[in-house]
């Protein structure tokens, strides 16, 4: 059976001109990634699978075009995809036949070379259409210029558009890191700062005595996996620093809501100017008599009460067997690892999985599980800064967590 499906598929091949040269592979069993699907929405090709079980490796995807009036077919680089990921979207350059070829690959990153017709392997004939154009449309709106200014205990944002500021533009989203951003791969180490700015400036309130790098993108770029990252236009190329001790001191951020009174603690020297190291604590000149110091510790004090640890919670709609895509990676982590109650494994499955552009909705469910993670693994600040990254979807979900993690963090001194 084996036999008349390898001669099957290379027949196939043959016929169409779209082949590929692989080393012979002479072990009996591969395996291959199943149920390949492709679906063409605005200018792109939306590719969709489910992973080998058995393949340990990332994803590898064989692309190659036959474009209208070409003499043969023009080979793509192949593109590789984190293992779990299992969706890849792909633009529409020239009209014509597109074939891609999808393997699964073992724990070095060999890839199996399996290819079995409507399973692995698919052909779909696309054609470009003229989109419409919009002057709010991102291709018509560069950011030409992003300039970061220090005041105080904030950092002026400010950015122009085509070569001017502008007040009502497409949303954009503001990353912050602490290292360089030079790649669209950087962001993922880089921090969301806020979503849906639509004018400039904005002012942020990062953590004092850190140097900083910002990026701002569109939203829609995100969603459509376009992001383009250009130092001195829409990347910071110099850091910006708060300087510390001089202003606020607590938690950093702009959001109001975070805490529930009591406010954070409020910096002496900047409510009291010239005070800096001239308030002293006071200090008692005589000890307390013996009856006093017996009457003291005769007094009963309660022991002071442990904060309790919050269950883990998980969205209905992560329960249902439907749905595929992004949809069905998200369910398999949280039906698998998050259920099991294994936090390292989860941790490290949606890091993975959110180091490519998702869905709002799919975004925010899974910081909302990394956060329970890293709640759960005593890593309270990481949870904190997940729970406020997917606050504006579910806010409530997201408060009740919020004021859970910060009595810990206060516990700890952070």
């Amino acid at each position: 059976m084996k036999f008349r499906e390898t001669f099957f598929t290379v027949v196939l091949f043959s016929v169409l001109g779209l082949t590929w040269s692989f080393p012979e592979d002479k072990s009996s069993v591969q395996p291959f990634v199943r149920q390949l699907t492709a679906t063409i929405q605005d200018n792109k090709v939306m590719l969709q699978w489910v992973d080998a079980q058995d393949g340990k490796g990332p994803v590898y995807i064989y692309r190659k075009i036959i474009s209208s009036g070409s003499s043969g077919p023009q080979d793509l680089d192949p593109v590789q995809v984190p293992r779990g990921v299992q969706s890849y979207i792909d633009p529409i350059e020239s009209d014509g036949l597109r074939s891609y070829l999808v393997l699964a690959s073992d724990a070095n990153g060999v890839p199996y070379t399996v290819r079995i017709p409507n399973t692995n392997y698919i052909e779909i004939d696309v054609k470009k259409t003229p989109l419409p154009l919009s002057k709010s449309d991102s291709k018509y709106q560069n950011i030409s210029s992003l300039k970061t200014e220090v005041q105080k205990d904030s950092i002026i944002i400010s950015f122009t558009l085509n070569g001017s500021e502008t007040k009502s533009i497409q949303p954009l989203v503001l990353y912050r890191s602490t290292q360089p951003i030079r790649y669209v791969q950087d962001l993922v180490q880089a921090v969301i700062v806020q979503g849906g700015i639509t004018s400039s400036p904005y002012i942020d309130y990062p953590v004092p005595d850190i140097p900083y790098y910002y990026a701002l993108v569109f939203e829609d770029d995100i969603k459509q996996g376009n992001l383009r990252l250009e130092g001195g236009k829409n990347v910071t190329l110099i850091p910006a620093e708060v300087p510390a001790g001089t202003f606020r001191i607590g938690l950093p951020g702009p959001q109001k809501d975070i805490r529930s009174i009591p406010l954070p603690l409020l910096s002496v020297s900047a409510t009291v100017p010239g005070a800096l190291n001239t308030i002293q604590v006071p200090v008692f000149a005589l000890p307390l008599s013996p009856e006093a110091s017996k009457a003291v510790s005769a007094l009963p004090f309660p022991e002071p009460k442990k904060a309790a640890l919050k269950k883990p919670r998980v969205f209905s709609q992560d329960l249902n067997a439907i749905g595929g895509g992004e949809e069905f990676t998200l369910r398999s982590i949280v039906q698998g690892a998050f259920n099991n109650r294994d936090w390292n494994s989860v941790i490290e499955q949606l890091v993975r999985f959110l180091s490519l552009p998702r869905s709002s909705t799919i975004e925010a469910r899974s910081r909302f599980y990394l956060g329970q993670a890293y709640y759960m693994t005593g890593k309270y600040r990481e949870a904190l800064f997940e729970f406020l990254l997917m606050k504006n979807l579910y806010p409530a979900e997201a408060r009740e967590w919020i004021q859970s993690i910060l009595p810990l963090l206060d516990s700890r001194g952070m």
